[in-house]
């Protein structure tokens, strides 16, 4: 009951937004300031509804600037508030999310990165992304891939496009899974633990940065 009374109030909630969205998605960071307004009423409905609240340990091992994000992922919590906890990065998102109604327009006015599989699509994706960091934006990439609860080995990816980047990159796991799980609609009461590891530096060796991450990412 808990889980569906947060949906129907998320779908409501959304309507205002939405219409503001027609006036203020051409402003300068109107499309930001929408979504931090939004974001903040699902953080207050899930913890009023459904009980599930978040700490956040190291917000501190965040470098200033441009940076990689390297984080675990579990559930559609991350791909929702990684926005406002990191300073809305630009992600990397499935190329037919773009056509939503809703969350497609919103997801070009962030600057967000469509991809596909494919090597020439992901060639692609990957000089979007570094583009977006020489731009100055943060980068966030799932290693893991889609959402998991289990472990799983990293994409190699990662470590191309932290060579291309030519920037620092943080380690992120977190435990949403546990509250908000893959493959269901039901929310779980409960506190997702989100904790960034140190700076990995920039410039190292591919395969000493991918044995670095996977050792805080799977610890």
């Amino acid at each position: 009951m808990r889980s569906l009374l947060f949906y129907g109030l998320a779908a409501i909630a959304m309507v205002p937004f939405l219409l503001l969205w027609v006036f203020q998605r051409c402003a300068p960071d109107g499309g930001r300031r929408l979504a931090d307004g939004y974001l903040s009423v699902l953080r207050w409905l899930l913890r009023i509804v459904c009980g599930i609240d978040y700490r956040l340990v190291g917000l501190d091992n965040v470098p200033e600037g441009p940076v990689l994000i390297a984080s675990q992922h579990e559930s559609t919590w991350e791909t929702l508030f990684f926005h406002a906890l990191f300073d809305y990065p630009v992600m990397f998102a499935k190329k037919p999310i773009f056509s939503y109604p809703v969350f497609g327009p919103v997801a070009r006015a962030l600057g967000h990165i469509p991809v596909e599989p494919g090597g020439d699509a992901m060639r692609e994706g990957f000089r979007a992304g570094v583009t977006a960091v020489k731009d100055g934006r943060r980068l966030l990439i799932f290693p893991s891939g889609t959402r998991r609860q289990e472990k799983s080995e990293l994409q190699a990816g990662v470590g191309v496009l932290y060579q291309l980047a030519g920037v620092p990159a943080v380690p992120v796991r977190l435990t949403s899974g546990a509250v908000w799980p893959r493959g269901t609609w039901l929310k779980y009461p409960g506190v997702i633990e989100v904790q960034i590891g140190p700076p990995i530096e920039a410039g190292l060796d591919r395969r000493d940065f991918m044995q670095i991450l996977n050792a805080y990412l799977a610890d």
